[in-house]
């Protein structure tokens, strides 16, 4: 028999229950909501039409998670208790995922008033400098959130944030482009998406009971 080691197990399940796809089908709702909300902005909304549509889009992805983990994902996982690091590390990925939504509708605001406002803040140089800045401080705490909580997968979304928000200032200073972080992020949106359908139809094939004897093989 195996020595049983509980931080073995807890890290299996733990890596288990990220291989359910739907972590990034909601970063492709996500990128789909910065579209959309820039969408509404090109075809002149306010503001607050777009932090409306931006935020709407975010919110239902959130809850989509939350339904798809409770039906599809726990019965195959079950119901793990996590250890208090794992815990405390959880509730720091919620707080920072908060932040980056957070982060995101600031940056439609603010390429809204780039985009409306005189002077210097008016310029391609600002645009850039706002999309860079934006990129690195989503990109830095979700490359963090990929580290900590072993999901590296989420680097390949944070990658796709940072040359989509850059790309669509890109896209927006050249001539004939229509709507143009529509596209961008339309294609973040499509990419990521793709990669959670992938892995989540992968994941409906497995037997609810394969998870059981996985766990008991470890012991």
């Amino acid at each position: 028999m195996k020595t049983l080691s509980l931080r073995r197990l807890e890290s299996k399940s733990w890596r288990a229950n990220q291989q359910d796809g739907l972590f990034d089908l909601f970063f492709g709702i996500l990128f789909l909501g910065l579209g959309m909300g820039s969408l509404a902005e090109w075809l002149g909304g306010a503001e607050i039409v777009n932090l409306l549509v931006l935020m709407g889009i975010q919110f239902g992805g959130a809850l989509l998670l939350w339904l798809g983990r409770r039906r599809y994902t726990a019965p195959r996982v079950g119901c793990v208790l996590f250890a208090a690091p794992r815990k405390r590390r959880i509730r720091t990925t919620r707080i920072v995922l908060g932040a980056c939504v957070a982060v995101t509708a600031t940056i439609v605001v603010l390429t809204a008033v780039a985009g409306r406002s005189g002077g210097l803040f008016a310029g391609s140089i600002s645009r850039y400098t706002v999309s860079a800045t934006a990129s690195v401080l989503v990109f830095l705490p979700l490359a963090a959130i990929a580290y900590f909580q072993e999901f590296p997968r989420v680097l390949v979304h944070a990658g796709l944030f940072a040359a989509a928000e850059f790309g669509g200032t890109v896209l927006e200073h050249l001539d004939g482009v229509p709507f143009p972080r529509m596209i961008a992020f339309g294609a973040a949106a499509l990419i990521s998406a793709t990669i959670g359908i992938v892995i989540f139809t992968r994941f409906m094939r497995i037997p609810i009971a394969r998870m059981d004897e996985e766990a008991d093989d470890e012991a």
